[in-house]
């Protein structure tokens, strides 16, 4: 694997795995077999090219899943184009082909910026790419003119999107033109150690979005806050002056239900008493970010793609302003 301190894609003798956490966090993430297939998953990673191309096929090595779908999805000129899903995943490791129809150019020849996103729920290595013949591509020459960084559990790595373009931090990201690093995990906490001061990536927003595992787990309140004390001590000493959104816990469709830690409000209330401490943090209240409709929750936890599209939509008010701040 990549030494720490580096994000470079992971090459073997099957091809390209891509890679979001360092070599530090990745070891880190062993303990929990879970957690580091999760983490191994490329949630919020694209292959960003400019082509002249009516369509890219995507051929996959799924060596592991999350979930039983995966999904990958092509956007053209900054607008969704076409999906394509392996369906249900069946036996594994497995080599799949995804054929990403492209909008066709408007004239023989013309480059246009396509953005091939890959499934976040699948641990995958990218065996090949193909174009029709006689097409042209290169790593595309526009890139965003700012970097996010998202931290946080399941509902950030975009678990029950289908669509991995439909996840809040992707969505995040193209209103507010950023180059992203999704560094949610399934099933994670607020982990001190999960967090790798050496991450070479510089936001110019962070946003940390966890407690709702801590709650689920019988965390008491003091563990809660001293955990989440002790992690943000680590993101602001690493990243001092940038702004971050510090998100509370989304609807749960047992909030109401008294764990160690109270209910899913006291641990609101928590994280909020401890990010209230950090001058470049600012608490973003969750429960006000997606309604609390059955229907835009897959299972009551999750939310749907169009879960996520309100849980975007209100969060980039916050983070549109703490950039200009």
């Amino acid at each position: 694997m990549e030494k720490t301190g580096k994000l470079s894609p992971y090459a073997s003798a099957a091809g390209v795995r891509p890679v979001r956490f360092t070599d530090k966090q990745l070891k880190h993430f062993e303990s929990n077999e879970a957690q580091l297939l999760r983490a191994r998953c490329p949630a919020g990673v694209c292959l960003a090219v400019d082509t002249d191309a009516a369509w890219l096929e995507l051929e996959l090595l799924v060596e592991g899943a999350a979930r039983a779908y995966a999904q990958a999805t092509a956007i053209v000129r900054d607008r969704w184009a076409d999906s394509v899903s392996l369906g249900r995943i069946g036996a594994l490791p497995h080599t799949a082909v995804l054929k990403l129809p492209l909008e066709p150019p408007a004239a023989a020849g013309e480059l246009r910026r396509v953005e091939a996103h890959l499934p976040q729920a699948a641990c995958l290595t990218v065996v090949d790419v193909r174009l029709p013949p006689g097409a042209f591509a290169a790593p595309a020459k526009e890139r965003p003119g700012r970097r996010l960084l998202c931290l946080g559990d399941s509902i950030t790595q975009g678990l029950e999107s289908r669509n991995p373009v439909g996840t809040y931090p992707i969505r995040l990201a193209r209103l507010l033109n950023a180059e992203l690093l999704n560094q949610g995990v399934g099933g994670l906490v607020f982990d001190p150690d999960s967090f790798d001061p050496e991450l070479p990536f510089e936001p110019d927003l962070i946003t940390i979005a966890y407690g709702v595992n801590d709650w689920a787990k019988d965390a008491p309140a003091a563990e809660i806050e001293n955990r989440a004390q002790r992690y943000m001590e680590r993101v602001c000493a690493r990243y001092a002056g940038v702004p971050v959104l510090v998100i509370t816990p989304i609807w749960h469709r047992e909030e109401e239900l008294a764990k160690a830690a109270g209910t899913l409000a006291d641990v609101r209330a928590a994280i909020t008493r401890v990010a209230s401490g950090f001058a470049q943090a600012r608490v973003v209240d969750g429960s006000k970010l997606v309604p609390c409709l059955p229907h835009l929750f897959a299972d009551g936890v999750h939310p749907t793609e169009e879960g996520f599209g309100h849980y975007a939509a209100e969060l980039y008010r916050y983070a549109a302003t703490a950039i200009r701040r």
